[in-house]
């Protein structure tokens, strides 16, 4: 089994053709089907079911995609190792991460660092395709969930949550407000598939509160523009916009804060480094928002 026979292979899948897979490697279709032949006489199972000249992945080439998208990953992280070591040169990382994570947390955090720090870039990824794109090549993924047993990680920082009103508004000097009052008002909430609205929304069944969102929305920027416009209060857990005034959220259970989490594969060739990478990224969120942002709450 050769490692150029699995990228084939990978190509037919994420394309969904031979012939777009063909263009894209840049060989000949009829050479590209031999070699996904040859591959799977290496395996001693079909990978695709042949119908008329169409393929279609037969049930043991869906369990074997991961497999050697695992494999693909691992060899490219050699080869970057590799040329890391010839070259003297600091890794290069990726991380993979929520928007607001990316905005408020590690582009701020890169801004402190210099040409001596590895080289990072990101991916901006919902909270529940963090992890899943560390198969993908990402080297750190960051997240609001605890991470998988398989992975190695840890909790990073416990950032706060805020309720965001216009500096003209009655509750603007306060500096928070009970959850109680808050699900009384009306609210401009992120969408269901974002950690902080499900953080929310425990908060509220946990105290027996119930709200309706006066606007829902998948990008927490247009929520803080449209408190800035007196739509009603934005609660997100970004950086504060617009001259919006922040309020804290206070619970029974105390501030209201989201646990942010980092978690990398163990075996990685450069797991020390992205592990300090990920204690830097808590490190920076302690320094920016406080003691009380630190895992321990201390």
């Amino acid at each position: 089994m050769e490692l150029r026979h699995l990228r084939y292979f990978l190509a037919v899948v994420e394309s969904g053709s031979v012939t777009r897979a063909a263009a894209s490697a840049l060989v000949a279709q009829p050479s590209l089907s031999r070699q996904l032949r040859r591959l799977e006489r290496d395996l001693g199972v079909a990978l695709f079911d042949r119908d008329g000249g169409r393929l279609r992945l037969s049930p043991a080439g869906e369990r074997f995609v991961p497999i050697a998208r695992d494999l693909v990953t691992r060899a490219d992280r050699a080869r970057a190792a590799a040329a890391a070591l010839r070259d003297g040169a600091t890794a290069r990382l990726t991380v993979a991460a929520p928007a607001a994570t990316v905005t408020d947390v590690i582009a701020p955090y890169l801004a402190t660092t210099d040409r001596e720090h590895p080289f990072v870039t990101v991916r901006e990824e919902l909270r529940d395709g963090a992890y899943a794109a560390l198969a993908a090549g990402a080297d750190l993924a960051v997240s609001s969930t605890p991470p998988p047993a398989r992975l190695t990680g840890r909790m990073l920082a416990r950032l706060p949550v805020f309720a965001y009103v216009p500096r003209s508004h009655p509750w603007a000097a306060r500096t928070q407000v009970e959850l109680a009052a808050l699900a009384e008002a009306p609210l401009l909430l992120l969408t269901a598939e974002h950690g902080t609205r499900q953080l929310f929304d425990r908060a509220l069944g946990d105290a027996g509160l119930r709200c309706d969102a006066a606007f829902e929305t998948s990008s927490a920027p247009i929520a803080q523009a449209l408190a800035a416009a007196g739509h009603g209060v934005a609660v997100v857990s970004d950086d504060p916009r617009y001259d919006l005034h922040p309020l804290a959220i206070a619970t029974d259970a105390g501030q209201l804060r989201i646990e942010l989490w980092g978690a990398w594969d163990g075996g990685h060739y450069a797991a020390e480094t992205v592990g300090w990478l990920a204690d830097r990224l808590g490190a920076h969120c302690v320094a920016a928002y406080g003691a009380a942002a630190a895992p321990d709450g201390r």
